[in-house]
């Protein structure tokens, strides 16, 4: 029996070292990446514009912009989190690019899976970074990260636009690969400190390239700090975000989970933090940006064009 227990923990040693050091490569491939040394070649992307809709194939070129989200679903704490964020659309990553073996990879500031947050004096800090991560190969015949979204649509800078910001491509690899190692960190678009249970304000944050940024301000912050490229229509301001949370349908919905709450510690309604505790929205003193950028936004604003999507089979005859 004894030798039995010791084959079997044996066993499971193995099996778990394994499991280790094939996770650690995957990391270490990962951190390794060069991102200069990535290819500009058109990756053809599995999108799919709304969650009812058939997968098409976006052939995508470096930093185009690829959104996601998920359908509202009651039993999914991912899903019903991403109300919190006004519009379909909840994150954004761009495409920076494949490899040697033409893998297709994106940039994406994200919040890691087991988050957690502290509160300082600065405001609320919650575990996340910039990261480069996989998209898979072309088709979906490798497809790893999008396969937790519902839906998923790339567009594209318009021409003129797209020119201005490869014509600084040098300096904005450059950028990005400082940002990836000094871990640039991620920074809540809204202002919560020590001192906002006292007056109950929270300030929108100012949109820059500065002490970390969300998924949105990343990309905002940085297409304009390297090419001078501003975004058309893509803030909310204060006003918005009340009126989101207190009389959409779908914001009404929107739940702060407990483990990023740090005002009552437990899963509330955004809503009921308007309502019945008394907090309030205030836009910030800066004459660069009138409110947060969403997701949603950006993926209408009027400085970015769709991109045609095609069959795989008409992809197959035109080659």
């Amino acid at each position: 029996m004894k030798k039995k227990i010791y084959l079997f923990t044996i066993l499971i040693f193995i099996i778990s070292a394994f499991t280790s050091v094939k996770n650690r490569e995957k990391e270490e491939i990962l951190n390794s990446l060069t991102i200069e040394n990535l290819s500009d070649d058109i990756y053809y992307f599995p999108a799919k514009k709304y969650a009812d809709l058939d997968i098409t194939y976006q052939p995508l070129k470096q930093f185009d912009l690829i959104f996601v989200g998920h359908k509202i679903d009651k039993n999914s704490n991912e899903a019903n989190f991403s109300l919190i964020i006004p519009g379909i659309y909840t994150h954004v990553l761009a495409y920076i690019g494949k490899n040697a073996n033409g893998s297709a990879y994106a940039l994406e500031m994200n919040i890691d899976e087991n988050r957690t947050f502290c509160i300082n004096d600065d405001g609320v800090d919650i575990d996340a970074t910039l990261r480069i991560v996989s998209l898979g190969d072309d088709f979906a015949n490798s497809m790893f990260l999008m396969k937790r979204y519902d839906f998923m649509w790339a567009k594209r800078l318009k021409p003129k636009l797209r020119q201005q910001l490869l014509s600084h491509k040098a300096q904005l690899i450059s950028t990005i690969k400082k940002d990836l190692i000094n871990r640039y960190p991620f920074k809540l678009p809204i202002t919560f400190n020590l001192k906002e249970p006292l007056n109950k304000t929270l300030t929108l944050r100012e949109d820059t390239h500065q002490n970390g940024s969300d998924c949105v301000s990343y990309f905002v912050s940085l297409f304009k700090k390297v090419a001078k490229i501003d975004f058309d229509d893509i803030y909310i301001d204060a006003y918005g975000l009340l009126s989101y949370y207190l009389n959409n349908p779908t914001g009404r919905e929107a739940i702060l989970l407990a483990k990023f709450n740090p005002i009552t510690h437990k899963d509330i309604y955004v809503r009921d933090l308007i309502e019945n505790y008394g907090y309030t929205f205030l836009d910030n003193n800066s004459k660069q940006s009138a409110g947060v950028a969403t997701p949603n936004l950006l993926f209408h604003s009027s400085t970015l064009r769709d991109i045609e999507s095609v069959s795989h089979d008409t992809y197959r005859r035109d080659r």
